[in-house]
């Protein structure tokens, strides 16, 4: 149970809207100015504009919350032991960036002793918006969201998933493929942007394989404040160089994919 008050968890709630905006810029300005393009050790792609809009959200927090832990994607922790933490990726699917596609997104989320309190996740390029808090309902902009029962059974619905890749680092290649087989309606959707359009309830559910923690920081505060369910399957590692597997969207469709997805020693 989140222990903050609710008039705290508005106040957050804002800060963050407000520090991804100021993120959102940053973003926007290198997108159009031109950025450079670096390969880091595990393969993927860090380009200046990921740099910079971390430094932004890092200063927005260290300037408003100076206690507060950060943990990022491109730069060291800060006061790990704080019970706040905020967990951020500047830029998800910098791929996409690097190759003008506009579905990349900047995460931000905010924890308090573990339980997450405030989420958003920013389409810079669609200028497009979600936030959620807990306790306080979840918004695309200035709308509020709220999944209703459209009459579709699990199997009608669009399932959305990253790459077969990010599955095969965890090993479960084999259960992706077997989605595949089952189920008629499933696309690729990566990084961030499947998981917003499981929000909206453009998709049934969004699974996702083999991210880490901060693509997943703002993801359960925002799909359970619009009405759906959050289920992290399966972690492999720990801390921050864990790997994770999850579902999300629709209450039905989580469960209806849970078989599929279940760890081999959970259905034993």
């Amino acid at each position: 149970m989140i222990a903050l008050p609710i008039s705290e968890r508005r106040r957050l709630l804002s800060a963050a809207r407000e520090m991804s905006e100021a993120a959102r810029r940053v973003i926007l300005a290198k997108a159009q100015n031109g950025f450079r393009v670096r390969t880091k050790p595990d393969s993927s792609f860090v380009t200046d504009a990921d740099l910079a809009a971390e430094k932004s959200f890092r200063a927005e927090i260290s300037r408003r919350y100076p206690d507060h832990g950060i943990l990022g994607e491109e730069l060291p922790a800060v006061n790990p032991d704080s019970p706040y933490q905020w967990i951020l990726d500047p830029i998800d699917g910098t791929l996409s960036f690097t190759r003008g596609i506009p579905l990349y997104g900047s995460i931000l989320g905010l924890f308090h002793e573990g339980l997450p309190v405030v989420g958003v996740i920013d389409h810079p390029a669609l200028k497009e918006r979600f936030s959620a808090g807990a306790g306080l309902g979840a918004w695309r902009n200035q709308d509020k969201l709220r999944l209703k029962k459209n009459g579709r059974s699990p199997e009608e619905e669009i399932v959305a998933t990253g790459d077969r890749g990010h599955f095969k680092k965890m090993g479960r290649e084999a259960e992706y493929d077997r989605l595949l087989l089952r189920h008629p309606q499933v696309r690729s959707y990566a990084d961030c942007f499947g998981h917003t359009l499981a929000f909206s309830g453009a998709i049934g559910a969004m699974v996702d394989y083999g991210i880490r923690v901060w693509d997943l920081a703002a993801s359960q505060v925002l799909i359970e404040e619009a009405g759906g369910r959050y289920l992290g399957l399966e972690r492999q590692g720990d801390g921050a160089s864990a790997f994770h597997g999850i579902i999300l969207g629709r209450p039905e469709v989580v469960e209806w994919l849970e078989g599929l997805f279940a760890p081999a020693e959970a259905a034993a």
